[in-house]
C-alpha cells in the first residue's frame, strides 16, 4: 500500500469514527441554554445575542431549508456534528504532520508510518471523546464550528510551512512567488470568516504567527541568546498584529463608519485603498507587503458576513436582539454593550476594609474582584487579594478544573463538580457520594480516565520540545492563548450560572495534539528500543501494533466508554417539552413574562420554528430594561399583537433606576370588559374571592441598603404594561412564568392564580403563598403536558434538565393538587399527581428531600396513603445520609424536622411497620450525632435518656 493511500485510509477511518460517534449521540431537538435561540435565529435569519454569529446563522439557515419544520432543530444540530467530525480529522492530520517534521522521510513501510499515523489517531480520537468538545459537537452552538476554523487555520499554516520549505529546497526562493504563500491568504480568510462565528477562533493567530516566524525569520546559526531575544520581540509583534485584527478590524471598521456617518464612502475607501496597495506592491515587486495586504483583504472579505446583521435587523424580525440596524447600534452590538464592561488591566476592585466594590473607587492594577453585584462580595471576602482570587478561582476553579475534567476525569456533571481521576489516593479529598442515592443519570456522569490522557499529553509536550522546538512553541502559543489568555480576558465573576468549559475548547485541542504526539513518541521509543535489542522486524511490527491497540483502548477507548452514556442526547426532549408545557399553560393571546435563557430560548424555538402558540407574546424580563427591547414590544410579532404600553419611545430611552416610596397603587378593573375578554375567569370568582375593583396593592420596590427603595427600568415597564392593559379592559391575559424571580413580581403575589406552569395576574385577592388554585382552570392547564422519555432509564439527563424538570414537574403539580384536595376534589388531585409522579419518576429524575416531602404531603391531602408510604420510603435513605454528614446544629435541626415529617407521613398512611422500621434505622444514626439532642427530641424518636452523644 502506498503512503498516500495509507494516509487517506487512516484519515478516513478517524473521520468516520468521529462522525458516527456524533451522529449517534446528536440532540434531536433544541436543548437548554442558547441552542433554541440559535436554531430559531438560523431558521429565519434573525439577529441573535451579541456579538452575533452571522456566518454560523447562514450555514444553519441553509441546513434548515432542506427539512420540514419538525426536523429543523436536528438539521441545525447536524451542522455542529459535521464541523466537529472535520475538526477531529484536522487534529489527526496536524499530529501526523508535526510528527513527520522530525522523522526520516526516507524509510517507508507500515512500521515506519505507525508512530505518525497511530499518534494522530490516538490524539484525534482522544480529543473527539473529551467532555467539553463532545458536548458542543451534538447541539446547535457556535463552538463546534469555531473549533473547526481554529483547526483549519493551524493545518493551513503547517501546509504553508511545508510548501515554503519545499520551494526553498528546490531553489525557487522563499519569497519569490506569491503562489508559495496562498495558504497564508487562506488562513487570513479563515480568520475573517471566524469573526462571523466566534472570536475564540482568532486565537489560532498565535499558532500561525509562531509557525511563520520559525520559518521566515529564525535561523539555525543564531546563538541561543539571540534566538530567545528574537522570540520575545516576535511575541510582542504578534500581540500588536493580533490587536490589528481585534479590535482593530472587528470594531474599528464599524466605529469608522459610525464616526463618518457615510458607510458607503468608508467601504469604498477601504476597498480602494486595499486595491491600490495591491496594485502598486505587485508593480514594484514588494512581495511581503503585497502578501500582508492580500491577507488584510481576505480578512475583510470574511468579515463581510457581518453585513447580514444590519440588513436582517432592518426587516424587524421576531428575534432582533440589540436592534443593530444603524452603525451606532451595530458598534454597541459588537461591543456587547448590553452586558456591561469588564476591567482588564486597571479599574475598580473590591475593598477589603469596606467589604464592597465602589463604582467610584480608586483605580487598581489587575482588578480581578470587580463585580458591582452585592451577591458576589461575600465570595470576594474569602480571598486575600485580587491575585489570590485570580489564581484560586479564575485559573484554578474556572480553568484548571475544566482541563482536568477533560483529561483526568470528572466527578459529576454538576456546575461545581471537582475533577475525578478514579485513583483513590488522588480523589481522597473529593466529597464521597452515597451510590445508593444516585439516579442512573448521576452515576453515568462520574467519569474516570485514571490520568492517562493528561500524562500522555504532558509527555507529548516534553517530547515535542525535545524533537522540534519551533513547532512545539507554536502549539504552546495556542495552548497559552486559548487558556490563560481567555482567563485574563474574561475576568469572570463568581457564582456563574453554568460551567464555562466551552470557552476553552481551543485549549483542549492543543492538549489533544500533544496527546497524539505523546502517543507517537511512545510508539517511536518502543520501536527504537526493540531495534536496539536486535529484535527482528516482524516482532517489532507485532509489538508496535499491540502497543498502538493498547493506547487506543486505554485512552480514547476508556474516555469513550466512560463518556458515552452522559453525552448521548439522542433521547432528550426535556427543553422542547418544558417550552411546550409553558406555552400551553396560558390562555389565548397572552402576555407571558419569562426571565432566564432556559425558560425563554426554548419558547422562541417552538414559536419561530415549529409554529407552536405564536399568539402568546413572550416577554423576557432580563431584556426588558433595555430600550431597544421595550420598543420592539410595541410592534406585532409572529401572530401576536403589540404589547399594550403607554410609554413613548423617548420615555423608554430615558428610563433609569427610580427612587420609590413604598405605597399603595391601583389599576382599574371594569368587570364587564374583563369577563368579556377573559371569560374563563368566571370560574375563579366566588363569594370568598370576589373580583376586586379597582385592583389595589402595596408596591414596595427593590430594597437598597435596607432603607432606600428603587424601581428598576424593568419594574417600570412591567407596571406600565399592566396598567395599560387594564385600561384597555384587561384585553390580554398577563402571566408570569413560575421561573421568574420574586424581585420581578411587583408584589403581585396576592393576585397570582396558578395555571399550569404560569401565574395569571387576576384582580382577585387571596392569601395563598404560591398562587391561588382554581378547579377547572389550574388543573386544566396541566392536561396537555408532554413528558417525553422522562421515565426512560436509558436516557441521560444532565444537571440543568434534572434541576429544572426535577423541581418544576413536582412542586407546581403538588401545589395544585393540595389546592384541589382542599376544595373537595381529591380524585382530580390524585390523577394530576400520578401523571407527573409516574411520568417523571424519582428513580430517573432525582429530587431533594424537601421536594419529595411536598409531593408526599400532596398525596396525603389527596387521600392516597399507598403513594404516601411509597414516597416516604424512597426519601428515607436521603434523610439518613444527610444526618450522617450533617455539620452544625442548624443543619441537624433541619434534617431532624424532615425525619419528623417522614414519621408523620407514615402515621397518616397508617403504615406502622414502615414507621417502626424507619425508627429502628434512625436511632443508631441519632446516637452518633456530635451534639446532644433536647429531651423532647429524644422522646419523639424513642431514644432513652442520655441516648444522644454530648
Amino acid at each position: 500500500m502506498s503512503r498516500r493511500l495509507l494516509d487517506r485510509c487512516v484519515a478516513a477511518a478517524v473521520f468516520g469514527a468521529a462522525l458516527l460517534l456524533y451522529v449517534s449521540t446528536v440532540a434531536p431537538t433544541a436543548a437548554f441554554w442558547d441552542t433554541g435561540e440559535f436554531i430559531a435565529s438560523a431558521h429565519a435569519l434573525q439577529v441573535n445575542h451579541p456579538p452575533g454569529a452571522p456566518l454560523y446563522l447562514l450555514i444553519g439557515h441553509l441546513a434548515s431549508l432542506l427539512v420540514p419544520p419538525a426536523h429543523v432543530a436536528l438539521a441545525v444540530n447536524l451542522v455542529s456534528v459535521g464541523a466537529s467530525a472535520l475538526t477531529v480529522l484536522l487534529a489527526h492530520l496536524i499530529v501526523v504532520r508535526l510528527v513527520r517534521r522530525w522523522r526520516s522521510e526516507e524509510v517507508q513501510g507500515w512500521t515506519e508510518e505507525l508512530p505518525a499515523l497511530g499518534g494522530g489517531a490516538v490524539g484525534a480520537l482522544t480529543f473527539a471523546a473529551t467532555d467539553s468538545f463532545w458536548f458542543n459537537a451534538v447541539e446547535a452552538e457556535v463552538y463546534a464550528l469555531a473549533a473547526f476554523l481554529t483547526a483549519l487555520a493551524c493545518w493551513l499554516a503547517l501546509r504553508w510551512d511545508a510548501q515554503v520549505e519545499e520551494s526553498a529546497f528546490r531553489g525557487r526562493g522563499q519569497w519569490a512567488t506569491l503562489s508559495a504563500h496562498r495558504h497564508l491568504v487562506l488562513v487570513a480568510l479563515v480568520f475573517g470568516l471566524a469573526i462571523g462565528v466566534h472570536l475564540l477562533s482568532l486565537l489560532a493567530f498565535f499558532f500561525v504567527g509562531v509557525v511563520v516566524y520559525a520559518r521566515a525569520v529564525e535561523r539555525d546559526a543564531w546563538s541561543l541568546q539571540k534566538r530567545w531575544s528574537m522570540r520575545v520581540v516576535a511575541a510582542g509583534v504578534l500581540g500588536a498584529l493580533f490587536l490589528l485584527i481585534y479590535p482593530g478590524v472587528v470594531k474599528g471598521v464599524p466605529q469608522l463608519i459610525d464616526a463618518t456617518g457615510a458607510p458607503l464612502l468608508v467601504l469604498t475607501g477601504l476597498a480602494g485603498a486595499v486595491g491600490g496597495v495591491l496594485y502598486f506592491t505587485a508593480q514594484w515587486n514588494w512581495a511581503r507587503v503585497h502578501l500582508v495586504t492580500l491577507c488584510v483583504a481576505a480578512i475583510l472579505v470574511g468579515y463581510s458576513s457581518y453585513a447580514l446583521v444590519p440588513l436582517r435587523s432592518a426587516t424587524d424580525p421576531a428575534i432582533d436582539i440589540g436592534n443593530p440596524e444603524t452603525t451606532e447600534a451595530l458598534v454597541s452590538y459588537l461591543n456587547r454593550a448590553q452586558y456591561g464592561s469588564t476591567p482588564l488591566l486597571s479599574g475598580r476592585t473590591f475593598n477589603d476594609e469596606t467589604g464592597r466594590v465602589s463604582r467610584r473607587g480608586e483605580s487598581s492594577l489587575f482588578p480581578r474582584r470587580h463585580s458591582l453585584d452585592p451577591q458576589h462580595w461575600p465570595v470576594y471576602e474569602q480571598y486575600e487579594s485580587d491575585w489570590a482570587f485570580f489564581w484560586d478561582y479564575q485559573v484554578g476553579h474556572m480553568y484548571g478544573r475544566y482541563l482536568l475534567w477533560n483529561f483526568a476525569g470528572k466527578s459529576s456533571d454538576t456546575r461545581n463538580a471537582p475533577a475525578w481521576t478514579g485513583l483513590s489516593v488522588l480523589d481522597a479529598s473529593t466529597q464521597p457520594v452515597n451510590q445508593a442515592l444516585r439516579t442512573p443519570s448521576e452515576k453515568e456522569s462520574r467519569n474516570a480516565y485514571y490520568l492517562l490522557p493528561l500524562l500522555i499529553g504532558l509527555f507529548g509536550a516534553v517530547y515535542h520540545f525535545s524533537r522540534d522546538e519551533r513547532r512545539a512553541l507554536a502549539v504552546l502559543a495556542l495552548f497559552l492563548a486559548t487558556g490563560f489568555g481567555i482567563v485574563l480576558y474574561l475576568n469572570q465573576t463568581p457564582m456563574q450560572p453554568r460551567p464555562r468549559d466551552y470557552s476553552f475548547v481551543g485549549n483542549f485541542f492543543a492538549v489533544g495534539l500533544w496527546v497524539g504526539i505523546g502517543a507517537a513518541g511512545l510508539l517511536e521509543s518502543l520501536k527504537t528500543g526493540l531495534r536496539s535489542l536486535r529484535i527482528q522486524s516482524p516482532s517489532v511490527r507485532a509489538a508496535s501494533g499491540v502497543a498502538l491497540t493498547v493506547l487506543l483502548i486505554a485512552v480514547p477507548g476508556q474516555m469513550l466508554s466512560e463518556n458515552y452514556a452522559d453525552h448521548d442526547r439522542s433521547g432528550r426532549y426535556a427543553a422542547r417539552d418544558a417550552a411546550y408545557n409553558m406555552l400551553t399553560s396560558v390562555a389565548e393571546d397572552s402576555i407571558l413574562f419569562t426571565y432566564g435563557d432556559n425558560d425563554t430560548y426554548p419558547l422562541w424555538y417552538l414559536q419561530n420554528v415549529e409554529g407552536v402558540r405564536r399568539d402568546v407574546r413572550v416577554v423576557n424580563l432580563s431584556l426588558l430594561g433595555t430600550p431597544w427591547y421595550a420598543k420592539q414590544l410595541k410592534q406585532p410579532s409572529l401572530a401576536s399583537a403589540p404589547v399594550p404600553m403607554s410609554l413613548t419611545d423617548e420615555q423608554i430611552e430615558r428610563l433609569r433606576y427610580r427612587k420609590w416610596n413604598p405605597r399603595e397603587v391601583q389599576i382599574p378593573v371594569r368587570k364587564s370588559a374583563l369577563l368579556s375578554n377573559q371569560p374563563a375567569l368566571r370560574k375563579a370568582i366566588t363569594e370568598q374571592h370576589p373580583l376586586e375593583t379597582p385592583m389595589s396593592w402595596r408596591l414596595e420596590g427593590q430594597s437598597v441598603r435596607g432603607t432606600d427603595h428603587l424601581l428598576s427600568p424593568t419594574n417600570q415597564v412591567v407596571y406600565n404594561i399592566l396598567r395599560t392593559n387594564a385600561e384597555q379592559g384587561w384585553e390580554r391575559p398577563v402571566y408570569f412564568s413560575v421561573t421568574t424571580p420574586t424581585s420581578t413580581h411587583l408584589n403581585l403575589e396576592p393576585y397570582f392564580q396558578l395555571e399550569g406552569f404560569a401565574h395569571r395576574v387576576v384582580p382577585i385577592r387571596h392569601d395563598e403563598l404560591q398562587g391561588r388554585v382554581v378547579p377547572g382552570l389550574t388543573d386544566a392547564a396541566f392536561a396537555d403536558v408532554r413528558l417525553t422519555n422522562l421515565d426512560d432509564p436509558d436516557v441521560h439527563y444532565g444537571d440543568t434538565a434534572r434541576g429544572m424538570v426535577g423541581a418544576h414537574y413536582r412542586l407546581w403539580p403538588a401545589r395544585a393538587a393540595r389546592g384541589l384536595a382542599r376544595q373537595g376534589h381529591p380524585e382530580r388531585a390524585r390523577r394530576l399527581l400520578d401523571r407527573f409522579t409516574d411520568g417523571v419518576p424519582f428513580t430517573i429524575i432525582p429530587a431533594d428531600t424537601s421536594i419529595r416531602l411536598q409531593v408526599a404531603q400532596a398525596y396525603r391531602a389527596a387521600e392516597a396513603p399507598e403513594r404516601v408510604e411509597e414516597i416516604a420510603q424512597s426519601t428515607e435513605p436521603l434523610v439518613l445520609d444527610d444526618l450522617r454528614t450533617a455539620a452544625g446544629r442548624r443543619q441537624i435541626a433541619r434534617v431532624l424536622r424532615q425525619a419528623g415529617s417522614i414519621r408523620s407521613l407514615y402515621r397518616s398512611a397508617d403504615a406502622q411497620k414502615a414507621l417502626a422500621r424507619f425508627d429502628d434505622a434512625l436511632r443508631p444514626v441519632l446516637d452518633e450525632l456530635p451534639v446532644r439532642l433536647p429531651d423532647e427530641v429524644r422522646t419523639q424518636f424513642g431514644l432513652p435518656d442520655g441516648g444522644a452523644a454530648s
